[in-house]
């Protein structure tokens, strides 16, 4: 009985290892993360679409950027490993309000949203998993202490990011809200790590559109500065 009990447990085991590597091997998705490790950046350490590309594509994602040559200005995407958590203001537009990119990583991506020109798209259909998210550190000491356009954020002020999915006909998928400040009820949070923020609700897209929203708003629009950075975009998509 005893060596039937043995053969009878061996078997048991081999069956439930070849279920699960079955199970593992019929699975239809490749996952995929995009950590910017791989894009070039310049002596200053970031890349802002001054060479003209209009755009920049990682693996299977294009991330869009306008550059306006006149003006040495972007809206879009860059991509940089700066640190500086320590100067205020425009000047230190490059920097994440944090010493390195998500898991000790060096570079990330930092987006200026100019009305709707944030976007990522795919080359196929993807299920969006999640990315990681914080403040720049223009937008994080402009909520702390203001500038010579907006004063501190004050109780029942807040900055959010919305990150909208579409599919292939245009049509909205869903969409996914993270605020990267918040002082309502009695908060005084402003991000200054990253976050994974789950956007699991954003399936079957090919484009994101990424959106800022303040609660701090003048006569000619939103005070808070329009950034963020963004590291580890976590996707998947059918084999």
């Amino acid at each position: 009985m005893q060596k039937i009990s043995k053969l009878f447990l061996v078997a048991l085991a081999l069956a439930w290892t070849f279920s699960f590597t079955s199970c593992k091997e019929d699975d239809p998705y490749v996952k995929k993360t995009i950590d910017f490790q791989s894009v070039t950046l310049n002596d200053d350490g970031y890349w802002n679409g001054s060479d003209g590309s209009g755009s920049l594509t990682i693996d299977m994602a294009t991330f869009n950027n306008e550059y306006n040559d006149e003006w040495g200005a972007w809206s879009g995407f860059a991509f940089s490993n700066n640190t500086d958590i320590e100067t205020p203001g425009f000047s230190n537009q490059y920097s994440a309000y944090i010493p390195a990119g998500a898991d000790e990583s060096s570079a990330y991506a930092v987006s200026y949203v100019s009305g709707d020109v944030a976007t990522i798209t795919f080359l196929t259909e993807v299920n969006i998993l999640s990315a990681e998210f914080t403040n720049s550190t223009y937008a994080y000491f402009t909520i702390l202490n203001g500038d010579a356009f907006t004063d501190p954020f004050k109780d029942g002020d807040w900055f959010e990011l919305t990150v909208v999915g579409f599919d292939a006909a245009g049509e909205q998928v869903d969409e996914v809200t993270y605020r990267l400040a918040d002082y309502t009820n009695g908060s005084e949070f402003i991000a200054e790590s990253w976050t994974e923020v789950d956007l699991r609700p954003l399936k079957g897209v090919t484009k994101l559109v990424f959106n800022l929203e303040s609660t701090d708003v003048g006569d000619w629009g939103m005070n808070t500065p329009a950034y963020f950075c963004m590291d580890n975009l976590r996707f998947e998509y059918l084999k």
